[in-house]
């Protein structure tokens, strides 16, 4: 039997990622090869050097076809930046059909309205995502389709991506010799990957930290209410920390990484470290001044996205907490600094229960975009099949009667 064979490419400021998997029956996944290389190129999440985000591309795609034992010609993308834009829209529609029962149909008139909506013209629409429907101004629904009414409302969050960075994103894929299948904005696929479904219910924020930029998604009740992107991530911290000690790049990363901490509460016992900077000279470095250089940066940031909740209106919904991912939250006492902020339970999220082949290898959140790009992605409203049996059949039914009337006219 052929496998189901998915690829997803997380470009990211600091790493590219290349993951190849098999996509089983139950919607699990069969890891069968990762790849990772450093990416450079990458200016807060948006393609700057075409040419070398390319090289690095291929680097991360060789490497996963070389574990997995299989070519790639087409994948997932994650798209961020700071080029992404968010938008709610509300229309609605008249149900014109005999017996008033919500089909696919009417579903697909109020997307195909929402496409023809005036945007800026340097962006288009990436995502149409239907966040609440409304029947007869007051019965909300999740899904519509089968319901009975005569005007159908619906909200839909829009995303927004800039033409020219991800044509940008395009070329230097295509250039790497692969074919976009989809592109899907990050945090939604972090989402996909790390979020429980009770989580997106009860109402539930999802901040992905990356190297250059960080990505937020916030759920209500099971539905899309939010998404950022915001210019502070993990490599303003390193940047930090190399202006407060006057060392290089590599070894702020380094430092940050091994010893670094978001918060003071979190810290057990300060101490001292020395960082050789040259073969003639060190640095001595306090874990205690290298906290609080860290804890300013994301505390900056947690502050940030908080005043975004609260601009937003959503601060009081968010009954299940902050869920943090991506490389930045590896920094130890994140989720207690998050906690801080926030005034929310908080913690870090993890792909888990993914299912088998190198499965092991990617429970860790700087794959969470990656692995989430290999799922099933952004969500849509369409009947299943004993929906659409049963609309069939009763619209054959009506026309039956119909028919009877008519032919009753005329004989008389």
């Amino acid at each position: 039997m052929k496998k189901n064979i998915v690829a997803s490419l997380d470009i990211g400021t600091t790493k590219t990622c290349a993951i190849i998997a098999e996509r089983l029956p139950d919607n699990k996944l069969n890891i069968l090869g990762v790849g990772v290389a450093p990416s450079e190129g990458m200016t807060k999440g948006t393609v700057a050097n075409i040419i070398t985000i390319s090289e690095s591309i291929k680097q991360a795609v060789s490497l996963a076809e070389s574990q997995a034992g299989v070519k790639i010609n087409a994948v997932n993308v994650g798209v961020a930046g700071i080029y992404i834009n968010s938008m709610r829209y509300r229309n609605f529609v008249l149900i014109k059909e005999p017996d008033f029962i919500i089909s696919q149909s009417d579903v697909e008139k109020l997307i195909e309205d929402v496409r023809v909506s005036r945007i800026p013209s340097d962006y288009f629409i990436l995502h149409i995502i239907p966040e609440e429907f409304i029947v007869d101004g007051e019965n909300v629904v999740s899904n519509p389709i089968g319901v009975s009414g005569r005007k159908l409302e619906a909200t839909h969050h829009i995303v927004l991506a800039q033409k020219t960075s991800t044509e940008n994103l395009k070329k230097a894929i295509e250039r790497a010799g692969l074919k976009i299948n989809q592109m899907i904005l990050q945090p939604l696929a972090s989402a996909n990957a790390v979020l429980h479904r009770e989580e997106k219910e009860l109402g539930v924020v999802l901040i992905d930290i990356g190297g250059g930029t960080t990505d937020i998604a916030v759920y209500v009740n099971g539905s899309i209410k939010h998404t950022r992107v915001i210019g502070i991530a993990g490599s303003h911290v390193t940047n930090d920390i190399r202006a407060a000690f006057n060392i290089i790049t590599e070894q702020s990363e380094k430092i940050k990484c091994e010893y670094g901490y978001a918060t003071p509460k979190a810290l057990v016992q300060d101490y001292e470290i020395n960082v050789r900077v040259s073969p003639v000279r060190q640095v001595p470095i306090s874990i205690s001044v290298l906290t609080e250089i860290i804890q300013l940066r994301m505390k900056e940031l947690f502050v940030m996205i908080d005043n975004e909740l609260k601009n937003a209106n959503l601060k009081s919904y968010i009954n299940a907490g902050i869920v943090l991912t991506g490389g930045g939250s590896q920094l130890k006492g994140c989720a207690d600094l998050a906690e801080e902020v926030f005034g929310k339970h908080a913690r870090i999220g993890i792909p888990m229960d993914i299912g088998g082949g190198f499965a092991k290898r990617v429970e860790n959140p700087i794959y969470s975009t990656a692995v989430g790009l290999l799922l099933n992605g952004i969500p849509s409203i369409s009947a299943n099949k004993e929906d659409e049996k049963k609309y069939s059949t009763q619209r054959v039914s009506i026309k039956k009667v119909f028919k009877k009337i008519s032919e009753f006219f005329k004989e008389f």
